[in-house]
């Protein structure tokens, strides 16, 4: 082994830090279960592919959720942009590194491709880490990550996630936060937020045309038996839809969504 550096994996087995993959690719096949009612993999599976993916890489990469003492890596920021999705029995691949790493955020990237190797969309993320006692963040200066890890040759071509606007909602409609919205954290699961965001538009108008860009900030942890005030309006300026989740404690997200038509 020598003098080369080394970190521990997963699995807690001895990696040199020359053999880490700054950028982490894995394959994915979309099956009926994945997909939506207009047969491609709903917004929530794709995310749900996206974390995953992360989870892996970071494990890898020596700073997962297994390397932190009584901590763990929670969503802060999410965009995702495009010009198509994979198909119900297509098969795409996902492609993941960090962007940048500070004592409080790491900004990691994805890219995702069709079967040919075409590139269909792209993500962004913000990533903080969750002290599980005080429920506030735990600094990354306690993670043991080399900077040669960020891949600097990589880019992600995809605007930054926008500040959010104030809304003056066109339309209002409550939700009790139950059992089933709750994930590992005891905290509401970042899919429930992104199925709750999708019901507040029919079905025609996902038949007719598909979300382009999808951006998501979170502000609160959302907590179990809380009832939640779901909002949305229109920038017809711009085309979109601003969203927000809150309950009384105030604004657990704000959310924004560009369609697309379909092809």
């Amino acid at each position: 082994m020598g003098s080369e550096m080394c970190i521990r994996d997963s699995t807690y087995s001895i990696q040199p830090l020359t053999s880490m993959k700054r950028i982490l690719t894995k394959n994915y096949y979309v099956s009926a279960a994945e997909a939506s009612p207009e047969g491609e993999i709903s917004l929530p599976w794709l995310t749900s592919k996206l974390i995953g993916i992360a989870t892996d890489h970071a494990n890898q990469l020596g700073v997962g959720n297994p390397h932190m003492n009584g901590a763990g890596w929670v969503l802060s920021r999410l965009t995702i942009e495009m010009g198509r999705y994979p198909k119900a029995n297509e098969n795409y691949s996902i492609s993941t590194w960090v962007e940048k790493w500070n004592s409080h955020f790491s900004q990691r990237c994805f890219e995702i491709t069709d079967a040919t190797g075409a590139t269909i969309g792209y993500s962004r993320s913000i990533w903080m880490a969750l002290n599980f006692e005080t429920r506030r963040n735990y600094s990354l200066d306690n993670l043991d990550f080399n900077p040669s890890l960020i891949a600097e040759e990589k880019e992600c071509p995809i605007a930054m996630q926008r500040r959010h606007r104030e809304i003056t909602p066109e339309s209002t409609h409550e939700y009790h936060f139950k059992y089933s919205d709750l994930d590992f954290y005891r905290h509401v699961n970042t899919l429930r937020y992104l199925q709750l965001l999708l019901n507040c538009f029919p079905l025609e108008v996902h038949d007719a045309s598909r979300v382009s860009r999808f951006e998501i900030a979170f502000m609160k942890e959302g907590r179990y038996d809380e009832k939640a005030e779901i909002k949305m309006s229109h920038n017809e300026e711009e085309g979109d839809y601003d969203l927000s989740i809150s309950t009384e404690r105030g604004a657990i997200l704000h959310a924004r969504l560009a369609f697309g038509p379909r092809e």
